[in-house]
Order: structure tokens, then C-alpha cells, then sequence
């Protein structure tokens, strides 16, 4: 029987890969369910093709991936050509013929460019970075078949992510970066009105759904932690804290992830499920 994705990458955790990788990895299965979940909203099946719109390093194309099946295929896009070169060698490592990887911005890239047009697109975290989220919306809608799917799953700034026992720094942190999107140029509130962005920009709106993933604390904790000292310079740079603040909210994160916590939330998340008409 062939192993599943979850089993190789279990492996590929124990066995090698770098440090960083393992990191992602770990970000992947924490919010695989999520994923999965949100993605069978669509019917998606073995054989489909699919593409997920800034990917990252990884992104939920393992997802994508054990969904579609050998017979179907998975393209991931990134802006990033860094970010690609890691899909690739995660899809190598992991032994994922059916996933491939481009480098390039979704509003100049077509269809065709990148193996499409596709069954369903993937977003997230990502329309929440897009200045102009209707733009970015018809982009995606113009690289599916008529009929085709989007699922998006994108985070709101409320309700923040959540501890028990409660941890004030999560909250902290997670407003912090926030605004740190916001002040990069994305509008504020683009997620809370997603829906009404997606019709404008001609997608049936079919569901729309929302939940938080739910794991062990000490994995959360210290995600919210690397989270802040990778957006550091971006955040000071942009005038939005100081260098103090952020390790005030490092640091007991950090020594949350040892402590005596149940568990811990990703931030909430909005699922929409859009369709291109037929």
C-alpha cells in the first residue's frame, strides 16, 4: 500500500532535511486539517489540477497534492524565485511527482504559462497582502476553466488567535503583525469584506465559512515568536514598534512553549468558496 503524504513527511521530519524546512513542514501539518477541509468544499477530486497563489516554501501544496491524487497535478506560484526553489526540493524530498512550481507575479502570468487553465485555485495568506484585492481576485479567476473553483482561506485581525490557559502575548503579537501587513499597503479590513471583493470582480460567492486550527501550544507559541523576529527589520523600518516591544512579546512566548499550556489557536481564518461561472 502507498504510504500518504502525512507518512512522508512524517518521515522526512525524522530523517534529514534542514532546519528551516522542518519548520514549514511543522507550519504545513498544524493547518493540513484546516486545508483539507476547506478544500473539499469544492469537490475536488483525484485527477483535478490545481494552483496555489503564493505558495511560499511549501504553502498547503502537500494538501493540494494527496487531494488530486498521481493523476492529477498541483503548480505552485510565488513571487519569491527563493520560496520555488524550495517547493521543488520539498516535492523532490517528499517524492511528489504530481507538484510543480513557478516563479512570477499571478497578474502577469497566464493561464497557459502555468500548465492551466486549472479546477481550483488555492489561497492563503495571501489576498490579505494584495493592495488591490478585486485585481488580484479577477488575476486568479482568468488562470481556471469556466466552472472552476477558488477557496480561499484568509485571516481576520478579530478575533485574535487564541491559549488556554490565555496567554496575553498572542494576542499582542498577532495585532502587531497585522499591522505590519496594513502597513505594507494592504487596506485594512480587506478580509472582512472579501465576499463583496470576489463578486465585484465577477466570482459566485458560494459559502462562506470560518475556524480556527487548534494544536499543541508550545508549536503556536513558538510560531507567533519566529514570526515576530522574522518581521523585526520590516516592522521597525515601517515605524510600527520599537525593538523593545517586539522582545517583550518574544520572550515570553518563548517561555510559554515550556510552560504548563493545554493549547493554542491559529489566528482565525475566513473561508470563502468562490466559483467562476460556467
Amino acid at each position: 500500500m502507498t504510504d500518504s503524504v502525512d507518512d512522508r513527511v512524517h518521515r522526512y521530519l525524522l530523517d534529514g532535511g534542514d532546519a528551516d524546512l522542518k519548520r514549514l513542514l511543522v507550519i504545513s501539518q498544524v493547518l493540513a486539517e484546516s486545508a483539507r477541509t476547506a478544500l473539499r468544499r469544492s469537490g475536488i477530486a483525484q485527477g483535478w489540477t490545481a494552483i496555489e497563489c503564493g505558495c511560499g516554501p511549501l504553502g498547503a501544496l502537500l494538501q493540494l497534492a494527496e487531494l488530486t491524487g498521481e493523476a492529477g497535478q498541483v503548480t505552485g506560484v510565488d513571487l519569491n524565485a527563493a520560496a520555488v526553489d524550495r517547493v521543488r526540493s520539498t516535492a523532490g524530498a517528499l517524492a511528489l511527482g504530481n507538484v510543480t512550481a513557478f516563479a512570477g507575479d499571478i497578474h502577469d502570468l497566464g493561464a497557459g504559462a502555468l500548465g492551466g487553465p486549472f479546477d481550483l485555485a488555492y489561497t492563503r495568506l495571501f489576498l490579505v497582502h494584495q493592495p488591490d484585492p478585486v485585481r488580484t481576485l479577477r488575476a486568479i479567476a482568468s488562470l481556471l476553466k469556466p466552472g472552476g473553483w477558488l477557496i480561499a482561506q484568509e485571516s481576520l485581525r478579530h478575533p485574535s488567535p487564541r491559549s488556554f490557559p490565555a496567554l496575553d502575548e498572542v494576542h499582542a503579537a498577532w495585532q502587531l503583525l497585522v499591522d505590519l501587513v496594513e502597513g505594507s499597503g494592504a487596506p485594512p479590513g480587506l478580509v472582512d469584506t472579501l465576499p463583496e471583493s470576489a463578486a465585484a470582480a465577477g466570482l459566485e460567492v458560494v459559502r462562506t465559512d470560518g475556524s480556527f486550527a487548534v494544536g499543541p501550544a508550545d508549536v503556536f507559541f513558538r510560531l507567533y515568536a519566529s514570526s515576530l523576529a522574522a518581521a523585526r527589520e520590516r516592522a521597525l523600518a515601517a515605524g510600527l514598534t520599537t525593538a523593545r516591544a517586539i522582545d517583550e512579546l518574544i520572550v515570553p512566548l518563548e517561555a510559554a512553549a515550556s510552560g504548563d499550556y493545554h493549547w493554542a489557536t491559529s489566528p482565525f481564518f475566513l473561508d470563502v468558496t468562490l466559483r467562476k461561472p460556467a
